[in-house]
């Protein structure tokens, strides 16, 4: 995934060889964004399949189930039509977003002590802002509901404080994943016995 400079505020821009669904027009984006509430004007534009993904993107959600499964997953392509969203927005736009979680969280008394210090110390000035030509990155894994990150806050702050000049963010469509993940078990369970722990955590 090479990195673009981004011009303008707020624009929206597609990983490198990334295919987005072919909406037409007027159609409403997958009822699944809903539950992202941050970003969601800029995962609407990016809204693809599981299988359009770069490797690293795939490898980074299948690392959240068991590693037989994640096997069994990647070799059956079963997860090939769920629903994703996969975006780099520039990082003072990403930034402005996590500023404003943080400083709600310690309003609404939801800072986690020490954690939540970390993060806002982690925040200092930037780097001059950087690219790297033919650099892959993992993306930020986005997490449902109210919070940001599930798997990406030490991402964030690592391309944040070296300049990126853009962040990559993943947004999966988990109920679909772990129907998916469950329905290859059962198969799988047939023939044989393997984990049955798919389920991402959200914790």
């Amino acid at each position: 995934m090479n990195l673009r400079e981004i011009v303008g505020v707020g624009e929206t821009v597609l990983p490198d060889q990334l295919t987005p669904l072919h909406q037409p027009a007027g159609r409403v984006p997958g009822p699944w964004l809903a539950c992202y509430p941050f970003f969601q004007d800029e995962l609407r534009c990016g809204e693809t399949t599981f299988g359009a993904l770069p490797e690293s993107a795939r490898q980074l959600a299948l690392s959240r189930t068991t590693i037989d499964v994640a096997e069994q997953a990647a070799a059956s392509n079963i997860l090939d039509r769920v629903c994703v969203s996969f975006i780099e927005l520039p990082t003072h736009s990403v930034d402005e977003i996590v500023q404003s979680y943080l400083g709600n969280q310690e309003a609404n008394g939801h800072a986690r002590g020490d954690h939540h210090t970390t993060l806002r110390e982690s925040l200092a000035p930037q780097s001059r802002m950087t690219d790297y030509p033919g650099i892959a990155r993992g993306p930020c894994l986005l997490r449902p509901g109210r919070h940001i990150f599930l798997d990406g806050w030490m991402r964030f702050l690592s391309y944040r404080s070296r300049g990126d000049r853009t962040i990559p963010l993943l947004a999966i469509d988990w109920l679909d994943f772990h129907h998916r993940l469950s329905g290859l078990l059962q198969d799988a369970a047939r023939t044989t016995t393997i984990p049955t722990a798919a389920s991402p955590s959200f914790n």
